[in-house]
């Protein structure tokens, strides 16, 4: 639910002090630590600060709706792309040009592969506020060591494949999502490093789709979704690909388990790199804001160590398991020393969605050319050119 959409009024002109309104895509509890945040804010700067949850849900076509209908809050928070889709509206300001100098500060400390993901063709409509990433789970009781190549993990997989074993993806499993590491894990892309050429099509692509499409069709892995926590408890799937939320929901529902689990970086492609996907949220500023220069102040004050620190703690509490975009955050927070080697070292070699407007719509392609390989067992070569054109054809509607 929203509240706070009403008629915006111009506090300048009132004279009373500006106040501005933000809305969290996510908890209720996180947006409960925004205000807490806004107000130490308030006692620095004489700015108030609102700030109003939003369920994902509901949030793409609530933040539709009040562009349309000039409501927009004064800062949102969205998902990754969503700030390139809404800023080739000409409903959000382009950071990188209204603030360069502060941009670029910012971009110096984000992990390179989450920043991808926002600057499209030098623009910024968002800052990275938060990010979530692929991590390989594994029961260290039944696999002594995590596999470190492709090479590696169909070893392990056929190990334990006699046993009536496996590994499953608890998030992405026959999704863009799941294929992506792979891709790049490869060498392939989605798009040439400029967008200006659709690279699907290529080599390694189709190298990764035939990997990604064996680890289904020839190593077993599930073709329906079964939770992480369900497939470690029973040992039936001590290998597992998902996101590092996953690591406080182990910790709690299957505290059994505990010293039996770790986490490690995804194995490494042909390429010789291990990238994970990564995702998270971004927070940027909306067009018909009154209160530019004040939303741009919060913004950059949540941007800050101090300040990711004490949301990174105040959502560990509700298991808003979410990581800290700015590197240098990762050396005052309080993480097992292990896992916070893993998950800073993967999300160094990390990448997101295409920074292009629309993705998300886009992606359906790809995600039915996956299931129709894998089920109908089409050839990944042609099913990747189908991709191809479509993509092609978005792209020239933009």
């Amino acid at each position: 639910m929203i509240s706070g959409c009403g008629k915006k009024t111009d506090d300048a002109a009132s004279g009373t002090p500006p106040k501005i309104m933000m809305w969290l895509i996510g908890s209720e509890s996180q947006a409960i630590s925004i205000k807490s945040i806004a107000e130490d804010f308030f006692e620095k700067t004489g700015i108030r600060v609102n700030c109003e949850a939003v369920s994902w849900g509901d949030a793409h076509s609530k933040y539709l709706t009040s562009i349309a209908g000039g409501v927009e809050p004064d800062i949102g928070t969205m998902g990754l792309t969503w700030g390139t889709e809404f800023g080739m509206f000409g409903s959000m300001v382009d950071l990188a040009a209204a603030y360069p100098e502060d941009v670029k500060a910012i971009k110096d400390t984000v992990f390179s592969g989450l920043w991808d993901s926002i600057e499209y063709k030098g623009k910024v409509f968002g800052v990275p506020f938060d990010l979530t990433e692929y991590v390989v789970y594994y029961r260290s009781d039944i696999i002594k060591e995590a596999p470190r190549t492709w090479g590696e993990l169909t070893v392990i997989l056929g190990e334990l494949n006699k046993s009536n074993k496996g590994m499953i993806f608890d998030w992405g499993s026959l999704s863009w999502i799941g294929y992506s590491p792979f891709l790049w894990q490869a060498g392939g892309d989605y798009y040439s490093p400029d967008y200006s050429k659709v690279i699907i099509d290529s080599p390694e692509a189709e190298m990764a789709m035939r990997f990604f499409s064996e680890l289904y069709t020839k190593y077993h892995v599930p073709k329906t979704k079964i939770p992480l926590e369900q497939g470690m408890r029973t040992r039936d799937f001590p290998l597992a690909i998902s996101g590092n939320w996953k690591i406080d929901e182990l910790r709690i529902s299957a505290p059994e388990l505990a010293g039996k689990w770790s986490i490690a970086m995804m194995p490494k492609g042909p390429s010789g790199k291990r990238t994970a996907f990564i995702g998270g949220r971004v927070m940027g500023i909306f067009e018909q804001s009154k209160h530019k220069k004040e939303a741009w102040a919060f913004i950059k004050y949540l941007s800050t160590p101090k300040i990711q620190k004490t949301l990174y703690e105040a959502a560990l509490t509700k298991q808003d398991a979410y990581l800290p975009p700015n590197k240098n955050t990762w050396a005052i927070i309080d993480m097992d020393p292990n896992f916070k080697r893993v998950l800073f070292d993967q999300a160094e070699d990390s990448k997101g969605p295409p920074a292009i407007a629309n993705w998300d719509a886009y992606t359906k392609n790809i995600d039915n050319v996956i299931q129709r390989m894998v089920l109908q067992g089409i050839d990944p070569k042609a099913g990747l050119a189908d991709v191809k054109k479509e993509l092609e054809r978005a792209a020239a509607k933009r």
